[in-house]
């Protein structure tokens, strides 16, 4: 028997699962970025550059099956769920290694570029998850102090 996680990294899980689920959903059927979610690739025009559909759909699957998985982990005490949660998620990424050559082979026969201003937001939003992450486990910590 697994031991319970704290509160606030059940919330975590549980709302990333339903963020993954949501966006990898959207991925496969439309096959397509939102046009509100800038891509990071532009052409030698300089216009917004997107991967073809079938690159999206795969990553929208990966999507899917991790946050499948999230809850799983999360509301999980038996050893047999969070072996299949931690299986959903080796699958997604056997879906998401063809997607990277796909978008590898498209950026270079599309000659496609990096905007400088995505990878810059693209480090913040991290620094600010990896940030968040943080509280929400030290939160979770049990106090020291009696």
């Amino acid at each position: 028997m697994l031991r319970p996680l704290p509160y606030p990294i059940v919330i975590e899980f549980l709302v990333l699962g339903v963020a993954l689920v949501v966006m990898g959903l959207y991925l496969v059927i439309r096959g397509t970025l939102p046009r509100w979610l800038p891509s990071g690739y532009v052409d030698q025009a300089g216009n917004r550059a997107e991967f073809s559909q079938p690159v999206y759909r795969l990553i929208g699957v990966t999507s899917a099956l991790a946050g499948g998985a999230c809850p799983l982990l999360a509301l999980s005490q038996r050893l047999a769920i969070v072996v299949l949660a931690f299986v959903l998620i080796a699958i997604g990424f056997l879906f998401a290694i063809p997607s990277v050559v796909l978008a590898g082979r498209e950026q270079s026969e599309r000659s496609l570029r990096r905007k400088r201003s995505t990878e810059i937001w693209s480090w913040l939003a991290f620094i600010m998850v990896m940030a968040l992450n943080g509280l929400v486990i030290y939160s979770a910590l049990p106090n020291s102090q009696g």
